[in-house]
């Protein structure tokens, strides 16, 4: 009878081992980011994280504002509830506002029931009527749970190719000379106009690199677009309730 028990027990083990296994390779593959894209000749998207973040939010979209350069920004929903005005703003100046969680904590490993992607999408939809079909985990940190929630949510993982600490940069010349040494066509920018979510963030330095960043673009023929253009699919979606 142990020896039936201890068998049983060994295939049970084995049936869970195999099924992890299957599990991780469909998680793989249902949580594929982006990183950047190929044969995009000319195209870049500059994305910002973390805001929304008042004026210098508002500094940075009047900046691309005045270089005709549309961007993406990785919102952190709870701030669209706190400053909702500004949301439209972004909106009305063409920029695609894309789902950064609700309110920007790390994702654990050990988080069955990520819930901060599907609380997002619905105060986006409450805001806007549609919901972002694009979604950047806070700090880039992707597990299957989060992957699972994101696909729940008709979303996909965007993450970048270019990323060069802006956030703890003093110079913006430096700052815009590495974005340029990195960039490519069909790459994705990482920058940042808050820091999780926190109204008031000094993100001065990427603000003021903006303007090199764009002429900087320009001159090596490359033009920044938002997000759904360089992908080719829809930046949002009104099947996320």
């Amino acid at each position: 009878m142990r020896a039936n028990r201890r068998a049983r027990v060994a295939l049970a083990l084995a049936a869970v081992m195999l099924l992890t296994v299957a599990g991780g390779r469909l998680w793989l593959r249902a949580g594929a980011s982006i990183t950047h894209t190929e044969g995009s000749p000319s195209f870049v998207a500059i994305t910002f994280d973390d805001g929304l973040n008042g004026d210098t939010t508002r500094a940075a979209a009047d900046t691309l504002g005045r270089y005709g350069a549309p961007a993406t920004f990785f919102v952190v929903a709870r701030t669209v509830v706190e400053q909702p005005e500004l949301a439209r703003r972004l909106r009305r100046q063409g920029h695609l506002i894309a789902n950064h969680s609700y309110d920007h904590p790390r994702a654990k490993k050990s988080d069955l029931r990520y819930t901060q992607a599907a609380r997002a999408q619905a105060t986006f939809y409450d805001a806007f009527g549609e919901c972002p079909a694009f979604f950047r985990p806070p700090w880039g940190v992707q597990t299957p749970f989060v992957n699972a929630a994101v696909k729940r949510a008709r979303m996909r993982t965007v993450l970048w190719d270019v990323e060069v600490a802006d956030w703890d940069e003093t110079d913006p010349a430096r700052l815009a000379a590495n974005v340029l040494a990195k960039v490519r066509p069909g790459s994705i920018i990482l920058l940042h106009d808050g820091e999780d979510g926190h109204l008031g963030a000094d993100r001065s330095t990427t603000v003021a690199a903006l303007p090199a960043i764009l002429e900087g673009l320009n001159a090596r023929g490359l033009t920044p677009v938002r997000l759904d253009q360089l992908l080719g699919t829809p930046g949002y979606t009104s099947d996320c309730r």
